[in-house]
């Protein structure tokens, strides 16, 4: 069978990679967006799914494994864990990710050694269904003939795919830096945006090449310095141009308040538990979202594109910042909203408000992936030197801010001679700041927070020297 890709062209697999391109496990992925909400601005990328994806890391690995010199089995070990390095994805990918990890310590690492392994983990329960009733193929074909020839090791493979430091060829896949799942990564997604060259496709197929293992590491060929800096400011492209897509920002929030909707309503039929992320984009939808009461109006507003309106976005910087701010959502929220309902003159008994099946403001954050350095230092092969400058840059996250009210309000306000008026009183940047303030003084007080596009960070390249609301 014939196998074309928009990246690379045909593609050509060993025969035992073959028979898994059918796995139930990998099918599914067809059905899992490689970006985690619609993208209305992207509309190509919104289409491009993690199969295509997965399919394309495994080319990539195959063309590595041959520059590398690599055996047989080690050349089959790598594309089986690149193969299969997002069968643990959930639906909406990263977004859902986020609400299991909050509500249930979800790590798709360890999820995915247990579907490799075939063991029980506590997110994969009888490991026997995983889409459509049937289970991951990896095991048996490796049990196969072929597979047995080639002393197959199925936990290797799963060490590989899931990252393990102890792994030679583990970095290759999970590394530090570049690695064939973010190479196939950016330039797919970037080419899909509309972002780069049709060109610059081919800087994939290079990439690929760009390894050496010496002495029991994996270090990057100097003589790729140029391509891994052009890969460098793709990467930083495409992560910019969707930070300032503040509809997208909006709808990945709405989808993941719908999640959380229903996955804490443990009276509902449609329930989402931890065991939900074999689902795939669609059925989770209409399955579930569409289906609960709460979560139903908000899933429609993203379908029908009538993004909640954005307050503002924060740029958070300091160590452990994403993870941080996951955990602390609820509690940034509710600060958000006391700010939102104090300035608006708000009454909470009012109807729009108490009605609300969340609070007025909604939070959700990015992981800001700009400017990270290659491997540390990026130490290449006999050359000590770097591409990267040598101090870490601070690790950041974009903080949005959205509503489903509207930024404005009346207010009645009595004047020195009596007479009533109504002004308009509006969520400014103003306002912005003070809500800063608050964060700052409260649930992000380890943190350096400030406006997106106003903070000296060079990877900051929003110019928002106005009003932030004015600008989106």
């Amino acid at each position: 069978m014939k196998i074309y890709d928009r990246l690379y062209g045909e593609m050509s697999f060993p025969p035992i990679i073959q028979e898994l391109l059918n796995c139930p496990g990998l099918l599914r992925l067809r059905d899992v967006r490689m970006a985690n909400n619609q993208f209305v601005a992207f509309p190509a990328f919104a289409s491009s799914s993690r199969y295509e994806h997965s399919i394309g890391v495994c080319y990539l690995a195959g063309l590595c494994a041959t520059s590398l010199n690599l055996s047989e089995k080690d050349t089959i070990e790598l594309m089986m864990a690149c193969l299969y390095h997002d069968v643990g994805t959930p639906p909406f990918a990263h977004a859902m990710e986020d609400v299991l990890q909050a509500e249930f310590g979800f790590d798709h690492e360890q999820n995915l050694k247990n579907l490799i392994m075939g063991t029980t983990g506590e997110f994969d329960g009888d490991m026997v269904q995983i889409f459509q009733d049937e289970s991951i193929k990896l095991r048996s074909v490796c049990h196969s003939k072929k597979g047995r020839d080639l002393e197959l090791d199925l936990y290797r493979i799963a060490k590989i795919a899931a990252g393990d430091k102890d792994e030679l060829l583990s970095p290759l896949l999970n590394g530090n830096g570049m690695d064939l799942d973010n190479i196939d990564n950016v330039i797919r997604a970037s080419s899909a945006m509309g972002l780069i060259d049709p060109a610059d496709v081919t800087l994939a197929t290079r990439l690929s090449q760009a390894f050496i293992i010496e002495d029991g590491q994996v270090f990057y060929d100097a003589s790729y310095a140029s391509d891994l800096r052009k890969w460098q400011n793709i990467r930083d492209i495409q992560y910019t141009a969707i930070f300032e897509s503040v509809d997208d920002f909006a709808y990945q929030t709405m989808i993941k308040k719908a999640l959380n909707l229903v996955l804490k309503d443990k009276n509902s039929s449609q329930l989402i538990d931890k065991n939900s992320w074999k689902l795939t984009d669609s059925s989770i939808v209409s399955d579930f979202l569409l289906k609960h009461q709460k979560s139903k109006e908000i899933i429609k507003r993203v379908l029908l594109c009538k993004p909640f309106h954005c307050l503002g976005v924060l740029y958070v910087q300091g160590s452990g910042v994403s993870r941080y701010i996951n955990l602390h959502l609820e509690e940034i929220e509710q600060i958000a909203s006391e700010c939102f309902i104090s300035t608006l003159g708000i009454d909470k008994e009012q109807k729009k408000i108490s009605s609300l099946p969340i609070n007025p403001v909604s939070a959700n954050f990015y992981p800001d992936k700009r400017k990270r350095q290659l491997l540390g230092k990026a130490l290449f092969w006999n050359v000590e030197r770097t591409l990267d400058k040598s101090e870490d840059t601070p690790e950041g996250a974009l903080l949005g801010l959205f509503t489903p009210l509207s930024n404005s309000n009346y207010k009645d306000e009595v004047s020195a001679d009596g007479t009533k008026k109504r002004k308009v009183i509006s969520f400014r940047s103003n306002n912005l700041s003070q809500l800063i303030q608050l964060l700052s003084d409260s649930v992000l007080e380890n943190f350096n927070v400030s406006i997106y596009g106003r903070d000296s960070d060079e990877r900051l390249t929003t110019n928002s020297t106005g009003d932030q609301l004015g600008l989106f």
